[in-house]
């Protein structure tokens, strides 16, 4: 050292780097005065790694500048470790906001997240810095602490159980998004209906007959799902009518193939099949697959086509047809 100036290479360069750093919060700071932004996740950021440098640094720099304020190189150096921890910590929290709680799950489920969810997480963050800094700062053992944190946790999500496991799985369905407001959809062997409200807690979905239905995300999360309307609005619907084993099939699907067509209410690609299944107790079994371009108007559209499936078979006096099943 030269007047208590760092004289090596390895001291030069925390030096450069304490100044950069010292520079970039001094910006960060006035930028968040004279803009009114906020800027706080930078700052910090910045802070971070300032007080990093000054902990590495600590064998020049504490009798250079800190001796007065600090006893010993190691009280300072825990002191610049722990603002270290603490900056860390504080960024880990404005980013999990940023990107999570303001980001990907509002833009998901367009409603605030719920508090507790918040406030537990942000509580679990600051708990682990805290226990870094007893354990690795200042040496202190942290068994009993963490012991008493464990078991206040496990009150508390006894407590709240049903609350933040419909939170998680809310949470889980965001991130894998199987559906979103406006798709029709079929959770289970649950009616069918289109998604009109998604929160932290449930889904809403009205059926076609108007009634609503609350279904939880721990339901959600553990049944399949059927979404007709995701990644494209064309499904494929099929449907079942008998005939009479003394019809000819080849005539049948003749007859029925040219009434799909000529009804205009299904794609033409990919087309629309007539297929025999088999003949069981004197009946024919034939199944009617086409497409639609928006399952929203799934029963407007079959009504539409077995009105012309009907007229073809009044037309062609074929009486020994078993109403559609």
């Amino acid at each position: 050292m030269i007047n208590g100036m760092p004289n090596s290479l390895m001291s030069i360069l925390q030096l450069a780097a304490l100044l950069i750093f010292f520079a970039m919060a001094l910006a960060a700071f006035a930028g968040m005065f004279f803009t009114k932004r906020n800027g706080l996740l930078y700052l910090f950021a910045q802070l971070s790694l300032l007080f990093l440098v000054l902990s590495i640094s600590r064998e020049w720099i504490y009798p250079l500048i800190f001796s007065s304020l600090f006893d010993s190189r190691e009280v300072y150096g825990q002191v610049m470790t722990t603002l270290c921890i603490a900056s860390v910590a504080y960024c880990v929290d404005k980013l999990i906001g940023v990107f999570i709680w303001e980001g990907e799950g509002f833009r998901v489920t367009q409603s605030p997240i719920p508090g507790i969810l918040v406030h537990l997480v942000r509580g679990l963050i600051y708990l682990v810095a805290l226990l870094v800094v007893l354990q690795f700062v200042y040496g202190q053992s942290v068994t009993a602490l963490a012991t008493l944190s464990g078991a206040a946790a496990l009150v508390l999500g006894m407590s709240a159980q049903s609350t933040l496991g419909e939170m998680f799985a809310g949470l889980a369905i965001s991130i894998s998004h199987p559906f979103k407001v406006g798709d029709w959809v079929q959770v289970g062997s649950l009616d069918e209906g289109q998604v009109i409200d998604q929160t932290w807690r449930h889904i809403v979905i009205r059926t076609r007959n108007y009634s609503v239905i609350n279904i939880n995300n721990s339901v959600i999360a553990g049944n399949p799902i059927r979404n007709f309307t995701s990644p494209t609005k064309e499904v494929r619907v099929s449907e079942k009518i008998y005939f009479d084993q003394s019809m000819s099939p080849d005539s049948i699907q003749h007859l029925l193939s040219n009434a799909i067509r000529d009804a205009n209410v299904v794609l033409d690609n990919p087309p629309p099949k007539v297929l025999f299944r088999g003949a069981k107790d004197q009946k024919c079994e034939y199944e009617i697959s086409y497409s639609i371009d928006d399952y929203g108007n799934m029963p407007s559209t079959s009504d539409g086509l077995w009105k012309v499936v009907m007229e073809v078979i009044i037309k062609n006096n074929l009486c020994s047809v078993v109403k559609p099943s």
